[in-house]
């Protein structure tokens, strides 16, 4: 007997009279690695899957709503699932009405130029931020 491969089918040549047999297996697998492995997709796009290709891996068991995969939670929680923080509720109404700004240093690298600290300020309302190098901290107008 001989087969050739013809795309995803392999095509048996047999010599006289023999008898082919041809078995097929589906390996079952648990909801949760199904589930992860289709990029977890919902339970009815996994039913829908089923009816529109062919070798869709099957799940072992049956599917019940309490199955929750903690990735899918994850991405499901929001910042607007949380409360506003008092602090962000005013947002600035114009350019360079608020300003927030920060320091940091000294940093072990220099930079080019020998600068070791750094200060960034960031416009609230436009988000616009600019960041200046300095050598030393006490050096605020280089």
């Amino acid at each position: 007997m001989e087969a050739k491969r013809c795309g995803n089918v392999y095509k048996l040549k047999t010599v006289g009279d023999e008898v082919c047999h041809i078995a097929t297996t589906s390996r079952k697998e648990p909801w949760a690695v199904v589930h992860a492995r289709l990029g977890h997709i919902p339970y009815k796009g996994y039913e829908q899957l089923l009816t529109m290709a062919e070798g869709v891996p099957r799940i072992i068991g049956d599917f019940t709503s309490e199955d929750v995969c903690a990735g899918c939670c994850m991405g499901e929680m929001r910042a607007d699932d949380y409360p506003p923080h008092p602090e962000k509720l005013d947002k600035s109404a114009g350019v360079l009405e608020l300003v927030h700004s920060d320091g940091m240093g000294p940093m072990q690298t220099k930079i080019p130029g020998g600068c070791t600290y750094l200060v960034t300020f960031i416009d609230d309302y436009s988000r616009h931020v600019t960041v200046y190098f300095m050598k030393a901290k006490a050096n605020g107008n280089q």
